[in-house]
């Protein structure tokens, strides 16, 4: 039998006692993410994403894209003000999208890229690197979910609290030949 050592949390009914290990151990924080939908963007001035509202056939559900153009390179942006349990770190961005016909197939190149603005900043700075994800074009009017990118890293000093905008672009260079419909991504960050 190892030594224990105990812990009691005195919640608003009742105080909960847990045993834990008498030694030092890690407790994983896992990461954690902000949804961005397409009716939260704005289709950037130049090339920018066209706006679409659709209700499906027989069910009626409605739903908002950005659609982003197979031969044009179009993008769209979005700001965020980074939790206040964000760490400053790297992001990753995973893409919702649909398409209206399969075409003839092939894949679909989502990108990220941000910047953060510190207090008096700028406006008008570089984003950092954009980081693509890949997707293959599977069924006409169905949802689909990227992979996640790679790690994505913020120009600037992205610190918790500080505001940071967000640009998403289509790679052209992929070989889906019509509109890719983006519903939303989903940026997943990791916690102090």
């Amino acid at each position: 039998i190892f030594p224990t050592a105990q812990v009691t949390f005195t919640g608003p009914t009742a105080a909960r006692t847990i045993t834990l290990p008498d030694s030092s151990f890690t407790i994983a924080i896992p990461n954690t993410a902000i949804w961005v939908g397409a009716a939260e963007m704005i289709p950037s001035t130049t090339n920018g994403a066209g706006v679409n509202s659709s209700e499906t056939t027989t069910n009626k559900v409605n739903y908002d894209t950005l659609d982003f153009d197979a031969t044009t390179s179009e993008s769209a942006q979005f700001t965020k003000v980074m939790p206040s349990n964000y760490n400053g770190g790297t992001v990753t961005a995973t893409f919702y999208w649909t398409l209206d016909s399969l075409g003839g197939g092939g894949t679909v190149i989502y990108t990220l890229a941000g910047e953060a603005f510190a207090d008096n900043g700028t406006i008008d700075t570089d984003f950092g690197t954009a980081v693509g994800a890949t997707d293959t074009a599977q069924t006409a009017s169905a949802v689909h979910i990227s992979p996640a990118t790679a790690a994505v890293t913020i120009a600037g000093t992205p610190t918790a609290s500080k505001l940071v905008q967000f640009k998403v672009a289509r790679d052209v260079s992929d070989t889906f030949t019509t509109d890719a419909r983006l519903i939303g991504v989903l940026i997943t960050y990791t916690p102090q």
